[in-house]
């Protein structure tokens, strides 16, 4: 999980742009946005940037979005 990336996609791009990201990219195999040089990796940049979005489009500032989905991340991973 590349934060930084995943913060940048989340601030530029809407949810619906992403999930159009992930699409192309399962179905073409190139990346529209390219952030990451292994396809799993880029995969999942772009869906945990639109969760990421969601927390932004509820009203959430950038960080408190972070920290909200990295403490669900946590929460699966133990």
């Amino acid at each position: 999980m590349d934060i930084k990336s995943i913060k940048e996609l989340a601030e530029k791009y809407k949810i619906e742009e992403l999930n159009k990201f992930a699409d192309e990219f399962e179905t073409t195999g190139v990346a529209p946005v390219k952030t990451q040089e292994d396809a799993g990796d880029q995969m999942s940049d772009y869906l945990q940037a639109a969760e990421l979005r969601s927390y932004i489009d509820q009203g959430m500032a950038i960080n408190e979005a972070v920290r909200e989905f990295s403490k669900r991340v946590r929460g699966v991973l133990k």
